[in-house]
C-alpha cells in the first residue's frame, strides 16, 4: 500500500519569496508583491558576490502583457528546473501550511 501525501498552494498562498546563495547559504526575504532578485549575494565575505550579470534593473524594458505573463512564467518554471541549477542562487517559497488547501491523500494497493 502507498500513501501520497501532497500540499497544494497558490500564488496567493505565497508569504515570502527567499534568494539564497549557493556559496555561502545567505538568504534575502522579500515580500511577493515586491520581488526584486539582488544583483549580488548580501555577504560581503562571499566568494560568489555576482548574483545577476547582464543588463542593470534600472535600463530593462518595462515589457507588460495581459495573457502573456502567465504564459510567462509557467514557461519559466520548465526552464529553470531543467537548467541544472545554473544560478548562483536558490529560490525559495515559504507559506504557511494552514493557509493552504487540505492535502490530498491518495492510497492505492
Amino acid at each position: 500500500m502507498t500513501i501520497e501525501h501532497s500540499i497544494v498552494v497558490g500564488l496567493d498562498d505565497i508569504k515570502t519569496v527567499i534568494f539564497e546563495c549557493r556559496q555561502c547559504r545567505t538568504r534575502v526575504s522579500m515580500l511577493p508583491n515586491d520581488i526584486r532578485i539582488p544583483q549580488k549575494c548580501p555577504n560581503e565575505n562571499c566568494a560568489s558576490r555576482e548574483w545577476i550579470t547582464g543588463i542593470p534593473a534600472n535600463v530593462r524594458s518595462s515589457y507588460e502583457a495581459s495573457t502573456a505573463k502567465y504564459v510567462n512564467f509557467v514557461e519559466a518554471i520548465g526552464h529553470i528546473r531543467k537548467s541544472k541549477n545554473d544560478a548562483a542562487f536558490r529560490i525559495l517559497l515559504e507559506f504557511d501550511e494552514t493557509d493552504s488547501e487540505m492535502p490530498s491523500c491518495e492510497m492505492q494497493s
